[in-house]
């Protein structure tokens, strides 16, 4: 179960979490299922896009200007130089996570 602190952050906009690993992409795809967010297009968090797996490093992230309300990802790092406005909270989530 996801902690609520993760769950209220989640559910703000303008983030993104740096997942290394397949098990780090399913963490987070978890935490969004429990915090109730979706993709951009609609679908359930629990729904693994097939290419998401096939790249690493992959970059999960919600962005208000992007689309006020769901997940999108990609595996290049375009966030900072394209999107300064999300906030990097890749080790407060790891971190919250193991606490």
């Amino acid at each position: 179960m996801t902690s609520k602190k993760i769950i209220e952050r989640l559910q703000k906009q303008n983030w993104f979490v740096k997942c290394e690993t397949e098990h780090e992409v399913a963490l987070v795809l978890n935490a969004c299922v429990d915090a109730k967010i979706s993709w951009s297009h609609g679908a359930s968090a629990s729904f693994l896009p097939d290419q998401i797996l096939q790249k690493t490093p992959i970059f999960i992230g919600r962005d208000a200007c992007f689309n006020e309300n769901g997940l999108f990802w990609d595996d290049l790092m375009y966030f900072d130089a394209e999107t300064p406005n999300l906030e990097d909270i890749t080790d407060w989530f790891f971190e919250e996570l193991r606490k």
